[in-house]
C-alpha cells in the first residue's frame, strides 16, 4: 500500500532526495543508542519512519533532534538499496527523506523508494553516456568481461559504467587482470549492443558486484540512448 501524501511538496522533496543520492552514491543516516534514527509516521498511527538525508550537513543539523547519542554516518547507495531498504520492509517501517531539512516531511514505502532509485540510476546512466559521448567496460585480449545475471539463471550480463573511476573500483576488487576500455556511445549502440543481442546477453548499467543490478536487453538500452540523442539534437 502506498503511503498517503498530505502535502503536494512531498513529490519535489522525494525527487530531490533520489536525484542527489544517486549522483553522490551515498545516503546519510543518524545512528543512536537504539539504531538508525526513526520517528513516528505522520500519516500512519503506530508506525515509525526511519529517516535519511541526501546531504551530510542536513543530517548533522538534525542529529540532536532525532535520537540520543547521535552519530552521523554515510551509507553507500548499493548497501542502502540492497540491505537497508529490504530490512526496513521486513520491519514494516516507512522511510522519511530529508526530514527537518525540507519544508515538509515526506515518507515512502521502502519498495517504492527502491524502484525510484533504480529508475534514476538508469536515467542518470543514459544522460551521462549521451552527454559524455561514451562509456566504459572491462576487457582483455579475449574480449569484454561478463558477470553472472542475478535475474536470469545461467545468463551473462555486460557491466557498463559512465565513469572511469567506477569501472576502476570494480576492476581493482574483482577483475584485476582486465583493462578499463572507453567505448564511444555511437560504437556502443551500433556494434556492441547489436553483438550482445546476437549472442543473447543483457547490459548492466552502473554495475555493482554482489548485488541485484539493473539488467536491460540490448535493444532496450539502445532505444533509450537513441531517444535522448534525438531529443538533444533538437535542442
Amino acid at each position: 500500500m502506498l503511503l498517503r501524501q498530505v502535502d503536494p511538496r512531498h513529490a519535489a522533496v522525494l525527487a530531490d532526495f533520489v536525484r542527489k543520492v544517486v549522483a553522490s552514491r551515498t545516503v546519510w543516516a543518524v545512528a543512536g543508542a537504539e539504531g538508525l534514527a526513526r520517528l513516528p509516521s505522520p500519516t500512519r498511527r503506530a508506525r515509525e519512519a526511519t529517516i535519511f538525508w541526501a546531504e551530510q550537513e542536513d543530517a548533522e543539523r538534525a542529529a540532536e533532534k532525532v535520537t540520543t547519542e547521535p552519530r552521523v554516518k554515510p551509507i553507500p547507495l548499493a548497501d542502502f538499496m540492497h540491505e537497508v531498504l529490504p530490512k526496513l520492509r521486513e520491519l514494516e517501517r516507512a522511510v522519511g527523506t530529508n526530514w527537518l531539512a525540507a519544508p515538509c516531511e515526506p515518507e515512502i514505502e521502502p519498495t517504492e523508494l527502491l524502484e525510484r532509485l533504480r529508475q534514476e540510476i538508469l536515467a542518470s546512466f543514459v544522460r551521462q553516456a549521451v552527454g559524455q559521448g561514451g562509456l566504459y567496460i572491462l576487457e582483455d585480449d579475449q574480449g569484454p568481461t561478463f558477470a553472472a545475471s542475478t535475474e536470469v539463471p545461467n545468463t551473462l550480463i555486460l557491466p557498463v559504467w559512465t565513469q572511469r573511476e567506477e569501472a576502476e573500483i570494480v576492476q581493482r576488487g574483482f577483475w584485476q587482470d582486465m583493462d578499463v576500455s572507453h567505448i564511444p556511445v555511437a560504437t556502443f549502440i551500433e556494434r556492441t549492443l547489436v553483438w550482445l543481442g546476437e549472442i543473447g546477453r543483457s547490459v548492466a548499467p552502473s554495475y555493482t558486484p554482489r548485488v541485484a543490478n539493473i539488467e536491460l536487453a540490448p535493444g532496450d538500452i539502445a532505444e533509450r540512448l537513441k531517444k535522448l540523442q534525438r531529443l538533444q539534437a533538437h535542442v
